[in-house]
């Protein structure tokens, strides 16, 4: 293959780094990539149209056919989603994909051991031990999962109404009516909304707990809590010694990182994934070459 293309594939965005020979050409864009929320068929369009921008904005042509592509896709948890993703069709040399979630614990400790909790649109604490088994905590996807944006910002919302219709005064309630005009128009926004939506209101909650809205302090200690048990379930069954936080919302988890346990990320996900597009072609090429 002459290009090797990583693609981090999340709620809200695609992106793909697009290398040949390790250099970085060019970097593309599209939307969400969840295979829950959006299905196989817009995944694929989705992550196509990223590769496709990312050869635009490296002033080349879309040469698709010859692109070694390894995608972390947000909702893939199955062979059965990853079946369904290629039974779609592809225009690709050669496609792998995985859990965007598997991709960053890979990328973050460089496909070593370690605990690793991703706080970002959704919320999965994973770990993977000596002797390369992962375990998991979390990460059953929205509605169901708690801690993610899209959970927090549902509590945003909820607490904030709560006060709203009963003319109650709150840091929340007066957020919420920035926004919106009525309670109603609320009721309206939110049919067949999904997490990346409710996301966008997770931030309400951290700016209503730091003006001191007693509500909304009470949420964000609980989550601080639930990621910190996360965190810790999975590094005790690992039996792992590193740790890391990854994520939008993992600045806002205010933990002390400490030495020799923490880890910063070795890599991006979307520079691992490229780096396994490459090595999956060169692979690949020396099959076809020795036969």
């Amino acid at each position: 293959m002459t290009y090797a293309v990583g693609v981090d594939a999340g709620g809200t965005h695609t992106r793909a780094l697009l290398t040949q020979h390790a250099q970085v050409l060019g970097e593309g864009h599209a939307g969400g990539g969840n295979l829950r929320q959006v299905g196989p068929a817009q995944v694929m369009a989705n992550l196509e149209k990223a590769v496709q921008n990312a050869f635009e904005r490296a002033n080349l042509p879309a040469s698709l056919s010859e692109c070694a592509v390894h995608a972390g896709v947000a909702g893939l948890a199955t062979p059965e989603d990853e079946r369904a993703l290629q039974d779609t069709g592809h225009p690709f040399g050669q496609l792998q994909v995985q859990s965007d979630a598997l991709l960053t614990l890979g990328a973050y400790f460089a496909g070593e051991g370690g605990a690793l909790l991703l706080v970002g649109t959704g919320c999965i604490a994973l770990a993977r031990n000596a002797q390369g088994d992962v375990l998991r905590r979390m990460g059953w996807g929205f509605p169901l999962e708690q801690g993610g944006g899209g959970d927090l910002g549902l509590q945003a919302l909820r607490l904030g109404l709560r006060d709203w219709e009963n003319s109650r005064v709150s840091a929340l309630s007066t957020l919420l009516q920035r926004r919106f005009t009525s309670a109603r128009e609320v009721l309206e926004w939110s049919r067949g909304r999904a997490a990346g939506d409710y996301a966008q209101f997770a931030p309400l909650l951290f700016e209503a707990a730091t003006a001191g809205d007693q509500h909304a302090q009470r949420a964000v200690t609980e989550w601080r809590d639930l990621c910190q048990e996360l965190l810790e379930e999975v590094t005790r069954d690992s039996k792992t010694e590193l740790v890391g936080t990854w994520g939008g919302l993992a600045t806002q988890l205010d933990w002390p990182e400490r030495e020799p346990q923490w880890r910063a990320a070795r890599c991006s996900p979307l520079q691992w994934a490229a780096a396994l597009a490459q090595h999956r072609g060169v692979l690949l090429a020396s099959r076809k070459g020795s036969t």
